[in-house]
């Protein structure tokens, strides 16, 4: 009978722990959204020009301890004008990002106001990718204002995260967006075409979309209601916490849909074969990360079908995936990884993409290996060869190889990106599951889940968390590996 009710007890105390860490994790999501900016985008995409014209509104505030003159914006659509400096894609992308050719696209304002009184807004940046709008007085901490902007994007025709093409219309980083705020001051980080750069705070989006009513549309967010009017409808999408919001649009897409947890997963897709077992990936990555990591906290997740040059895009709520790609299961893994890190737990992917990219591949290979589906042994193998023979052939021609996970613009070319992103940052992490075992790796992975969702995390604050479970010892890895100074296979110096 006492082991009974031991057992009973164990039972119980194991039960009310997750509840608590449940509701915690209820809570932090509330307050989130309670302190997160306010987005509003009332939308309409025109078919035939391919031109997005839009309303928007945000309501901010300044949480710094700085005052501003001005609030800076990212433009990200200007990054697909003829005249950029920096293209949207690598060379070596180029063709499969074109296939039909040099499109161009940008974005237009008709006009800029701030609490309700027009203002002589300014488009600067490196590459004419930051709008500044000036706050009459200054916007001090903790004050707020509201910013009201009137606009059109012309969409390129590009296989990308912007972009028409034969099958879908991509609207990934299509609007206006807060500069991030880092140590009191904007961070006006260019656009980089290796890696994502971006930075940014959850915020909460109210957004309609119009468009023909031939077309179904996949997006960030909870839809709200689809209203039909004189040959358009209407989509209208509530967001709250989340860190981007993007949307895909297609006449062709068909949905199929499971619930996981308290989430409704959604595919949508138009070519792909094998639909099902598509949907089947997306939901089992989806419990393997609810039981392993942490609750996704949000209602919907959409996974989507679509042109892109590269394998995948993850969004909040939302992930790209590239149509006819050789392997959906690991697209479909992965970018449902992001959306635990990255989406509920960000970090710089400009500074750090090791942070969200390395751990995503590497918990991948994790959930590969789970299902059977990829044994880790041949994962972290081929992982191996790839680093050890692109380091062995770069010593042969250079002095002194930079090893480091360094930024965005450290690296040469998105080849480059790759190794020592994905690649070595699976490395890492498995030189970390090896050395503390799997139940720590989980116990240390979900702490930093939970102290750090909806926050931008520095990379101090996971390598704390792991040695905090793991021991002091662990931290050394961590800096090993980013500094270039880890002792990998057979790397010649």
């Amino acid at each position: 009978m006492k082991k009974i009710l031991c057992t009973l007890l164990v039972v119980c105390l194991v039960a009310a722990c997750c509840l608590a860490l449940v509701a915690c994790k209820k809570s932090k999501f509330k307050l989130a959204a309670k302190n997160g900016d306010e987005y509003t985008i009332a939308a309409s995409y025109d078919d035939q020009t391919h031109i997005l014209s839009a309303v928007q509104t945000i309501k901010m505030t300044n949480r710094s301890e700085n005052s501003f003159e001005a609030v800076k914006l990212h433009l990200y659509a200007n990054q697909y004008r003829q005249d950029a400096q920096n293209s949207v894609v690598p060379a070596v992308y180029r063709a499969k990002a074109y296939p039909n050719g040099d499109s161009w696209g940008d974005i237009a304002f008709d006009s800029v106001k701030v609490d309700g009184d027009a203002v002589a807004y300014t488009v600067e940046g490196q590459d004419c990718d930051v709008l500044s709008v000036p706050v009459k007085g200054g916007l001090f901490p903790d004050k707020s204002t509201t910013i009201e902007m009137t606009y059109q994007v012309q969409l390129a025709n590009v296989h990308h995260r912007l972009g028409y093409n034969e099958h879908t219309v991509n609207l990934g980083n299509w609007y206006p967006v807060l500069c991030h705020i880092d140590n009191g001051n904007y961070t006006e980080s260019p656009y980089y075409n290796v890696g994502d750069p971006f930075v940014s705070e959850v915020a909460n989006y109210t957004v309609s979309m119009t468009l023909p009513e031939n077309y179904i549309l996949a997006a960030t967010g909870e839809l709200q209601e689809a209203s039909n009017k004189n040959g358009f409808v209407t989509y209208r999408y509530r967001a709250e916490a989340v860190r981007d919001f993007a949307m895909v649009a297609s006449t062709e897409f068909t949905k199929i849909s499971q619930k996981v947890g308290d989430a409704q997963v959604n595919y949508f897709y138009y070519a792909d074969a094998d639909c099902e077992a598509s949907l089947a990936t997306a939901c089992g990555m989806m419990e393997y990360l609810n039981k392993n990591v942490g609750e996704y906290p949000y209602k919907q997740y959409n996974v989507v079908e679509t042109e892109f040059c590269y394998g995948g895009m993850e969004y909040p709520n939302l992930a790209m995936i590239t149509s006819g790609s050789t392997s959906y299961q690991e697209a479909i893994a992965h970018e449902t990884a992001h959306q635990w890190f990255y989406g509920v737990v960000g970090n710089d992917q400009i500074a750090n993409a090791w942070m969200d990219e390395g751990l995503s591949e590497f918990v991948t290979y994790l959930y590969l290996d789970s299902t059977g589906a990829m044994p880790l042994e041949s994962s972290v193998s081929s992982c191996m060869q790839s680093y050890v023979t692109y380091v062995d052939v770069l010593n042969r021609f250079y002095s002194n190889v930079d090893r480091s996970m360094r930024e965005l613009s450290g690296y040469k070319s998105d080849g480059e990106y790759v190794i020592f992103t994905y690649v070595k940052g699976s490395l890492m992490f498995n030189s970390v599951y090896e050395t503390v075992g799997a139940n720590k790796f989980w116990k240390a992975l979900g702490k930093y889940y939970d102290e750090a969702c909806f926050t931008v995390a520095p990379s101090s604050q996971m390598i704390e968390c792991f040695a905090d479970v793991c021991g002091k010892e662990t931290a050394k890895i961590f800096t090993a590996f980013v500094e270039g100074k880890e002792i990998i296979g057979k790397v010649s110096d």
